[in-house]
């Protein structure tokens, strides 16, 4: 993909299901530091959901690591949109973004920057850092979906110097969401894995336009893209 003077690149998967005859939902992964999008593709198993549900994926490859460059990954992201847009046919209003671990860092700068683009975000195994927590403000409404183990040694469920919690990284994107400021709703979710861990899910109330804004706590859950 070329965007300004520069190229990146990603894989792509196409569900059989696409023809070309009607635009697709679009979701962009983006790996964690060190990765890539082909390991990306491998280790979210999203080539398969993306068949079952119909969509395409688009695993972006970073230059240096996600968010080094913030301007140059936007306009790279920006890129690969127009350019799916172009080749497949993209339903511009179902565009998904998730990532993992610095992926999913970027993925929130999306989400505070960039938030026309996209339906929805899916952050796997990071929190807001307290500086760019001061700088998000976007300037729509956006869906979020926020996943963290309470055992991860590489991004503290508690927070750390510099970095927020996990419950106030998903307190500030609900409070941009006009949710309800009565707390969450708690469910567990059934043990499918019989792993012995268990998935809470907690969900604002009364978000607004539409939107949802839910955090997934993986109890005793690592540092890890949860399958």
């Amino acid at each position: 993909v070329e965007f300004g003077d520069t190229i990146g690149t990603a894989v792509v998967h196409v569900p059989p299901a696409y023809h070309g005859t009607r635009p697709f939902p679009l979701v962009l992964a983006f790996h964690g530091f060190g990765g890539s999008g082909e390991e990306m593709r491998s280790e979210t198993g999203l080539d398969a959901i993306a068949d079952s549900l119909s969509f395409i994926v688009a695993y972006p490859d970073a230059d240096r690591g996600w968010d080094v460059d913030p301007d140059r990954d936007v306009l790279f992201t920006r890129g690969l949109i127009d350019h799916l847009a172009r080749r497949l046919g993209i339903a511009r209003q179902r565009i998904y973004a998730t990532g993992f671990s610095s992926g999913a860092w970027f993925t929130m700068r999306l989400a505070c920057d960039e938030a026309g683009l996209f339906a929805a975000v899916g952050i796997v195994a990071a929190t807001l850092y307290e500086d760019r927590a001061a700088q998000c403000q976007p300037t729509e409404r956006i869906t979020t979906a926020l996943v963290v183990g309470t055992a991860d040694d590489l991004v503290p469920f508690e927070g750390t110097w510099g970095r927020l919690s996990a419950d106030s990284t998903i307190d500030l994107f609900a409070r941009r969401n006009g949710c309800a400021p009565t707390g969450r709703a708690v469910a567990y979710e059934p043990d499918v894995l019989d792993d012995g861990r268990r998935v809470r899910r907690e969900a604002y109330e009364g978000c607004q336009d539409g939107t949802e804004t839910v955090l997934w706590v993986v109890e005793g859950g690592n540092h890890s893209w949860y399958r």
